[in-house]
């Protein structure tokens, strides 16, 4: 498939609002919980607070090189959105810019940074008329100044209507590796492309076979090794239920393996796989979990065996429900999983944030509750993240009710007690969005939304 670039210079102070780089972009004294005060990293991004999710995302690499971006919309003319960006280097956040095209609708951003300091951002576009839609992903190489966006495909418009990611990693030599969903009239293609160092994209290769995929999911390891998970879409697969998916590719040239089923097949009259995600090891072994019976959880063994499907997370109320759930995975393969579970019982109504941790063998830990039920915490957006050595290991969530963003950390087997790290967030529960990113055993960093007065993009360095 043809593929256009566009070279977008650095130069950022078309869209800077100075005011936020005085008052905002400069951190805060340390406290003592080793994180920095939070800054403002993007502009007021819209008048009206009650409007959207926000969505956004942030990568960090152990020299504390940070890339960030997230959604920014007009109401001028006929309304728009366009994907801003903020680069941290040296404990400093840069001016925010702008860095895809302004006109028609550029949303739901994916960032990735590679230990040699090449940046990647992704998103997905359409145009005014809503007519046409293409997948893009810019990218600036490590040392340079420059970012060229490429335009990957051009979906049909139609199919599920969903917020549509395009997941995007870097390995450490500087390979990108961006993975996507095509909508071709008849189902979803779940299609990937990479771009080795100092080489043009790849071709365009399609992982699913003749089933409809949905919400993949990307991994990357750092000697280039990929992982991508996608779940059988339950609106074609209503007759033969649906499961999760797993494909591999050895090594930033190898070859794509066929699909393989690596969960079971749930009934549509029962109930749907869905939101997989993946993580993969130094040895490029993977750790799946999904919205299944709970959230569920397949760690790969040697031999390409798969261990049978746990809920490692999971209420025993009818009337819970699983608002946001995440997954960490250190380089020898021991997993955080992070789940925000909403309790509508009568006297409650609120949400909690679980836990659980697993071994490269696949045993789980029995879940616990990071939230006090006893106290009136309503934790949403659960985030988790571990640096590759395994030494440092965090949860993440924001509590609507006290518009708080806390953390808690894992020491000695035991997590933490709960760190608040910023305030200020979204206007509704649901709106609620939060990026967590580990790097190294003092590298870490966090973004959210904080729609108090008109939305902005915060952020919390924590270490160097």
């Amino acid at each position: 498939m043809k593929k256009h670039a566009q070279l977008v210079p650095i130069m950022m102070a078309v869209t800077v609002v100075l005011t936020i780089l005085v008052a905002g972009a400069r951190a805060a004294k340390q406290p003592s919980n080793n994180w920095s005060g939070a800054a403002a990293i993007s502009p007021l991004l819209q008048p009206d607070p009650t409007r959207g999710s926000q969505l956004h995302d942030v990568a960090v690499n152990a020299n504390g090189q940070a890339i960030a971006a997230w959604d920014q919309f007009t109401y001028a003319g006929s309304g728009g959105a366009s994907i801003g960006a903020a680069v941290q280097s040296g404990g400093k956040w840069g001016a925010p810019f702008t860095i895809s095209s302004t006109d028609g609708f550029a949303m739901s951003p994916r960032v990735a940074v590679g230990a040699d300091g090449t940046m990647a951002v992704s998103w997905t576009y359409q145009n005014s008329a809503g007519a046409a839609k293409q997948v893009q992903v810019a990218v600036k190489p490590a040392g340079s100044t420059t970012w060229t966006t490429s335009t990957l495909a051009y979906p049909s418009v139609g199919g599920v209507s969903m917020t549509e990611f395009v997941p995007v990693a870097v390995d450490s030599f500087g390979n990108v590796t961006a993975v996507w969903l095509n909508w071709d009239g008849t189902r979803h293609l779940v299609q990937t492309a990479t771009l080795p160092k100092g080489q043009p994209w790849s071709a365009v290769e399609t992982l699913n076979g003749p089933e409809d995929g949905l919400y993949p999911s990307l991994a990357v390891n750092a000697r280039g090794d990929a992982a991508v998970v996608y779940s059988i879409s339950p609106y074609s697969a209503y007759l033969t239920g649906t499961s999760a998916q797993y494909v591999f590719r050895s090594g930033p040239a190898g070859t794509w393996s066929a699909s393989k089923t690596i969960s079971e097949t749930i009934p549509s009259s029962v109930g749907y796989v869905q939101y997989p995600q993946v993580a993969l090891d130094a040895n490029g072994l993977a750790t799946v979990i999904y919205s299944g019976y709970g959230i569920e959880a397949v760690r790969q063994l040697a031999g390409e065996k798969w261990t049978v499907p746990q809920s490692v997370l999971y209420t025993s109320t009818l009337s819970s429900s699983y608002t946001s759930f995440d997954l960490a995975l250190d380089s020898a393969g021991n997993a955080v999983v992070a789940a925000s579970i909403f309790d509508a019982t009568i006297n409650v109504d609120r949400a909690s944030i679980w836990v659980s941790r697993g071994t490269p063998d696949g045993k789980w830990s029995p879940q616990q509750r990071l939230t006090d039920p006893a106290v009136p915490i309503d934790a949403y957006a659960a985030q988790a993240a571990i640096s590759p050595d395994g030494t440092l290991a965090m949860v993440g969530w924001i509590d609507h009710y006290h518009g708080t963003v806390q953390v808690s950390k894992l020491a000695n087997g035991v997590w933490g007690p709960l760190n608040t790290i910023g305030r200020g967030t979204a206007w509704a529960s649901f709106q609620e969005v939060l990026a967590l990113d580990i790097a190294f055993a003092n590298v870490a960093r966090a973004t959210w939304k904080s729609a108090k007065s008109g939305t902005q993009i915060m952020a919390a360095t924590y270490g160097r």
